[in-house]
């Protein structure tokens, strides 16, 4: 298969919160693309975020270089990223923790490596099929995936916004799933904070995969079409379009 031609578009926006605890990578040069959503209910949020954005790209680079297998690189990537902000969240007032959720995408050898910790996610969108290709770390998505409570149950569950596992948890036991796949040409790739997907839906991706050419337009609509649909929280999104070379 011939060489794909990766675009890459990323924005985001505070919405009605007092400060914007989300960052991104959109890096088509390094090949990685991230999104790092701080959390509200944790101290230093934006710097837990902030954190995330700046070690795991370079540990990957670090790791990738020394050449260790791309799906071994994206999880010790994440887990440098855990153990720092674990230190950094130590010199916090007693009782106060750092935290920050993570969606990563790298692109190496004509295969992507997808991993999520926290609920944000990553969406695959091929033709018309749209896939999830991370797992929601809540309390209330856990519980459904065991098959504790129904899927309507989870959406109006009080621990929908409970997070087990994040970066910045030292009880963190287990890394995150990597999910590898082959881009093919008219792939796109959303990364997105939980601002952003939960007030979109498979119907939008679809659609505006085929509306809009340009990453960068389509991930700055994204954005704004959740915050027009009552999205209160931070919307961060990065949008990565594979096309024939």
């Amino acid at each position: 298969m011939a060489d794909l031609v990766v675009h890459v578009g990323g924005h985001s926006a505070q919405g009605l919160r007092p400060k914007n605890e989300d960052r991104f990578v959109a890096d088509p040069k390094r090949c990685v693309f991230l999104v790092a959503d701080g959390m509200g209910g944790q101290e230093c949020g934006e710097r837990a975020s902030g954190l995330a954005v700046e070690i795991i790209p370079r540990a990957l680079g670090d790791l990738l270089a020394a050449q260790q297998a791309p799906d071994l690189a994206v999880r010790h990537a994440l887990e440098a990223a855990n153990q720092a902000i674990i230190a950094a969240g130590r010199y916090q007032a007693r009782g106060r923790r750092m935290g920050t959720t993570a969606v990563l995408a790298v692109h190496q050898a004509n295969r992507v490596y997808v991993a999520g910790i926290g609920d944000s996610r990553a969406y695959l969108v091929r033709g018309r099929q749209v896939e999830q290709l991370t797992v929601d770390h809540t309390l209330a998505d856990h519980l459904e995936r065991s098959g504790t409570i129904t899927a309507e149950q989870a959406r109006n569950s009080p621990w929908r916004n409970i997070l087990y596992k994040f970066l910045g948890c030292a009880e963190m036991t287990e890394g995150p799933d990597v999910r590898p796949f082959t881009p093919e040409a008219g792939d796109r790739l959303v990364l997105g904070s939980d601002g952003l997907t939960n007030y979109i839906n498979d119907e939008d991706l679809i659609i505006g995969a085929v509306r809009f050419t340009r990453s960068q337009d389509w991930a700055e609509h994204l954005v704004q079409l959740a915050l027009d649909r009552g999205s209160r929280d931070n919307v961060t999104c990065v949008v990565v379009a594979f096309e024939k070379e």
